[in-house]
């Protein structure tokens, strides 16, 4: 039984050595490897760091959209200081504001980055935008769609920190 099971392993191992045989080093074109332009070497010729992204401006979500979920989200955090900005909630809320930050910062900065029109491509106003088509990862939806995608979860968390607050200066005493 053990023959049975050995054959097989050992006639691809006879090929394989056959085969590198037959590949030998006379055989074997040099190759040179791929090496990516790097952004830094980029940047020290002038360059900016800048991905030139074709039709980007035509068919992607207007930069209005990004800065309304930002300013909900300060707008929020805004609302928390207001309300718990006293105490220990101090410290929470400090973290809050710096992941925040952090967040949109990156947000903002990889967008700005890897979404960059063309030079001299003309960018579509935000009711053009919210009028037309925006292309995501699954394929088209409508721009008011993609508005409504962006912006509920936010003004949802905007609408629940106002409740909050309300109800912790109302019954605080």
């Amino acid at each position: 039984m053990t023959t049975l099971l050995a054959a097989p392993a050992m006639r691809q191992g006879r090929r394989s050595v056959a085969k590198r045989q037959a590949i030998g080093p006379e055989n074997v074109k040099p190759q040179t490897p791929f090496i990516p332009p790097s952004p830094i070497a980029a940047t020290q010729s002038g360059e900016t760091l800048h991905r030139v992204q074709p039709g980007v401006g035509l068919t992607g979500v207007h930069p209005a959209m990004v800065k309304a979920v930002a300013g909900l989200y300060a707008a929020m955090v805004a609302v928390f200081w207001l309300v718990f900005g006293h105490g220990e909630a101090m410290l929470a809320l400090g973290f809050i504001t710096v992941l925040g930050l952090m967040f949109f910062g990156l947000l903002t900065g990889m967008s700005l980055l890897a979404d960059t029109p063309a030079p001299g491509e003309r960018i579509r106003s935000l009711n053009h935008c919210l009028a037309g088509r925006v292309i995501i990862n699954t394929g088209w939806i409508s721009g008011r769609e993609a508005a409504l995608q962006m912006l509920t979860l936010p003004a949802c968390l905007l609408v629940t920190a106002v409740v909050l607050g309300a109800v912790y200066r109302f019954t605080a005493g």
